[in-house]
């Protein structure tokens, strides 16, 4: 939420409003629309809080050049982990299908 605040507090001393197109921009494409909006609300009510640097490390990762290589390995990290089973899955299938395979060759031949 701070990246969001401080994105909105940029925004606004560029002299416009901000909304959330504008934050989406800004921001990496993985940050949900909700949190943008309720990080916009959070601005809305307290337009001059005083943020030090942003709390979300993902955000934070993906903002800054060194971090977003880092942000890079992460997100492979978490597509590999998301598709190891689908490759299991894809591997149990095709034995399946080899031992129907057999069945039915064993069977036309009988």
């Amino acid at each position: 939420m701070d990246r969001i605040i401080l994105i909105a507090q940029q925004i606004a001393k560029e002299g416009k409003v901000p909304n959330t197109a504008l934050i989406k921009s800004r921001l990496p494409k993985n940050v949900p629309l909700p949190a943008i909006i309720q990080g916009l609300k959070l601005w809305r009510e307290n337009p001059d809080k005083e943020i030090n640097s942003p709390s979300e490390p993902a955000l934070t990762a993906a903002a800054d050049s060194e971090g977003a290589a880092s942000f890079d390995a992460l997100l492979e990290i978490k597509i590999e982990q998301m598709i190891k089973p689908l490759f299991t899955e894809i591997a149990d299938l095709k034995e399946q299908l080899e031992t129907l395979q057999k069945q039915l060759n064993t069977e036309d031949k009988e």
